[in-house]
């Protein structure tokens, strides 16, 4: 860490289906020499990929959108690439990097805001990659490959498949992310957003410059669903248990085995959906030669990792607020691993079974058209959410142990409820 410039870490190795191996060293914030712990949040940059690809999977499952379908099927605005306007774009090109999009990542930062982006995503997409759009940059557009062609990383290509999981879902990404990944893995301090979390516990991100690091500031870009995740070692190595466990966790399937498969086969040659060789998850020989799926993560002042080592099920998670290379860390944990040994498989703490006791009834929330008074029929009622389009927390009140909500917001909302026996259920309601 010293000689690479990183200001604090926190990392862990997965062996056994159980974490073998945490700890957490130097400061998350030189302005108040806070230390890093185990639960300490980092923004994890492009891993967020891998969450945003896992939701796109889960839809996938369920027959609501193809891998291989034009884009434009899932889409209120139509996507393609104007000097190739006959050519389709997939979600399979999308999640390969080979739509023809060639963003250049760097400009991602020239829509950096302090806190959390005030763009709504639809909108920031449709100005920005629309010929008809406020801001629209036709070098985004590749006029010498076509679509399926040529592997260009693209941010605003990820963020199109979060928009396409918002539109499909009908429920913001960000919401559908948090009720069908984060909340099942018991990632309950995970977030895309600060206005969500403690800033007392979030790692600030740090510049080494002339020999002294800076402070860059909590900052944002509006493309979120590439690259915003906020979340600490413990809570993301649940996401990574389920894929070393081939989707399954604790007793909990984030994806089948199938889906899994075609993101990271146990055949490391096979060619699958991503970046790279064909993958998501990128493929190397890595330290010391091992086969390994993984992606990395990087902005300014931020760098992380992610490994699965298909062969032996291990993986290793390094989150750091700094821009040093963590190669030799990296090594070093995976020398380690052999000599770990885990006691048991790690269990999910927030999934407790259901009690018979307790009735397990369709929530059912009504009117969907109100001036701002709908009911809930429900007597299990555990938390409920009511946001806005963008994600934003709505005041309300209510009586009857949540069975009638007031609020003075008009507008699009989406309320969501957990009950007692750990159903979730979310549902859009129009207020005037």
């Amino acid at each position: 860490m010293t000689s690479k410039n990183i200001p604090g870490l926190a990392a862990c190795v997965i062996k056994d289906q159980a974490i073998v191996w945490q700890k957490a060293y130097g400061i998350a914030n030189i302005e108040t020499n806070q230390a890093v712990e185990t639960t300490t949040l980092f923004t994890i940059a492009s891993i967020t990929k891998l969450f945003t690809t896992t939701s796109v999977m889960q839809l996938y499952e369920d027959d609501l959108l193809d891998l291989d379908t034009d884009i434009n099927t899932y889409l209120d605005f139509e996507v393609i690439n104007p000097n190739f306007p006959n050519q389709t774009i997939t979600i399979r090109q999308l999640l390969q990097h080979r739509s023809s999009l060639k963003d250049p990542e760097g400009e991602m930062y020239d829509y950096w805001e302090v806190g959390d982006h005030s763009s709504n995503l639809r909108d920031f997409l449709y100005h920005i990659i629309h010929p008809d759009g406020n801001n629209y940059k036709a070098y985004y557009w590749s006029n010498t490959n076509v679509p399926n062609q040529d592997q260009r990383y693209s941010n605003i290509g990820f963020a199109l498949l979060g928009l396409i999981v918002e539109q499909v879902s009908e429920i913001p990404f960000h919401a559908y992310c948090k009720e069908h990944i984060f909340e099942p893995l018991c990632m309950e301090k995970t977030s895309f957003f600060f206005d969500d979390i403690d800033l007392n516990n979030m790692a600030m991100p740090h510049r080494f410059n002339n020999g002294n690091f800076e402070v860059l500031g909590y900052y944002s870009i509006a493309l979120y669903p590439s690259a915003l995740i906020k979340t600490n070692i413990e809570e993301l190595a649940n996401f990574l248990l389920a894929y070393t466990g081939r989707g399954e966790v604790a007793g909990f399937r984030l994806l089948q085995e199938s889906s899994v498969d075609l993101l990271t086969p146990m055949n490391i040659e096979e060619e699958n959906l991503g970046w790279w060789n064909g993958q998501t998850w990128t493929f190397t020989f890595h330290f010391p030669n091992d086969d390994v799926w993984y992606h990395g993560g990087f902005m300014p002042g931020i760098r992380t990792r992610i490994n699965y080592y298909p062969e032996d099920a291990t993986g290793i998670l390094i989150l750091t607020n700094g821009e040093g290379q963590y190669g030799e860390i990296e090594e070093e944990l995976r020398r380690i691993t052999p000599n770990l040994s885990a006691t048991s498989p790690a269990t999910l703490a927030c999934q407790t079974p259901a009690t018979t006791t307790l009735p397990q009834e369709q929530i059912l929330i009504y009117p969907t058209i109100s001036n701002g008074t709908f009911y809930i029929k429900n007597q299990n009622i555990d938390t409920i959410y009511v946001i806005d389009i963008k994600g934003r927390a709505i005041p309300f009140t209510h009586e009857d142990n949540f069975q009638t909500i007031h609020t003075n917001y008009q507008g699009l909302v989406f309320v969501q409820i957990k009950t007692k026996v750990g159903i979730i259920q979310t549902q859009k309601l129009l207020i005037h």
